[in-house]
């Protein structure tokens, strides 16, 4: 009887309507402070794990930076030892052909040696012979000794200026056509050994001039001996080839036509040598 209307009592009895609202809501709160509670509870246990993912996620994620600076680092070195090697790829590009253009300049020089050896070598079946040439000297050594005293005056006063001078004096009188004043000091420098590639070949124009082709024939050939390269060779295989053309000699005429062409080219002597192989 006591106990009635007691609201904190574990079973309270004798309550009133508005005691019993305050007991129903007294349980409600109750109920509600302990799912409060256990949700707290769930709440830290999830804040927990969520914190440990943070810490492994921050942990990832630093070992994504790394490797994605790792990932940049090694492209960058990919794209320099490409250029590296592109660059070097171009040199040695570069050095295959120089070495395929040297190898052709070598072809071309030797092919040029090759028509050169077979100039020559048509050269001295085609003018005049060893025997023929000794014959010659023969004869100028006769001639010599008939006339001594007038081969000593000759020389004595030819020998008043230098073979330089007397080289200068020959050069100036052919370019005026002073043929007969240039032959005696063009025979003295022979006999000195001075420049006696360029001496036999003036003789060699200067009979060609003149219409003397056999003559000139030999002093072409005697000056081709002497220096195969001189810059004059290929006005001389020109007036060698005009010379056979005259003499009626028609195929050395052709062969001489032909190696101008073949040799020289680009020259003058090669055009016009051409205009006479068409005719």
């Amino acid at each position: 009887m006591f106990g009635a209307g007691d609201l904190n009592s574990p079973e309270p009895y004798g309550l009133t309507s508005t005691e019993k609202a305050i007991v129903e809501n007294k349980k409600t709160i109750d109920q509600t402070d302990k799912k409060v509670n256990k949700l707290q509870s769930e709440l830290r246990s999830v804040k927990q794990s969520l914190d440990g993912i943070q810490s492994i996620v921050e942990g990832e994620s630093q070992k994504l930076n790394k490797i994605s600076r790792d990932i940049v680092q090694d492209k960058s070195q990919a794209d320099y030892n490409k250029e590296k090697v592109e660059s070097n790829s171009d040199s040695i590009e570069a050095l295959r052909s120089q070495l395929s253009q040297n190898t052709q300049n070598i072809e071309t020089i030797k092919e040029s040696l090759d028509q050169l050896v077979n100039t020559i070598n048509a050269i001295n079946k085609a003018f005049v012979s060893r025997d023929d040439f000794k014959e010659l000297l023969t004869a100028i050594e006769k001639k010599e000794k008939v006339q001594p005293k007038q081969q000593a005056q000759k020389s004595n006063k030819l020998a008043q200026k230098t073979n330089y001078e007397h080289m200068q004096d020959v050069r100036e009188w052919f370019k005026k056509d002073y043929f007969t004043q240039a032959i005696p000091v063009i025979e003295y420098l022979i006999e000195k050994n001075y420049r006696p590639a360029e001496n036999n070949y003036y003789l060699g124009e200067i009979n060609y001039y003149r219409k003397n082709y056999k003559d000139a024939l030999h002093y072409f050939k005697t000056s081709m001996m002497l220096y195969d390269k001189a810059s004059w060779l290929p006005k001389l295989l020109l007036h060698s080839a005009i010379s056979f053309e005259n003499l009626g000699d028609n195929t050395n005429a052709q062969s001489f036509y032909s190696t101008l062409v073949d040799i020289y080219p680009d020259t003058p002597e090669a055009k016009e040598a051409s205009k006479k192989i068409k005719n």
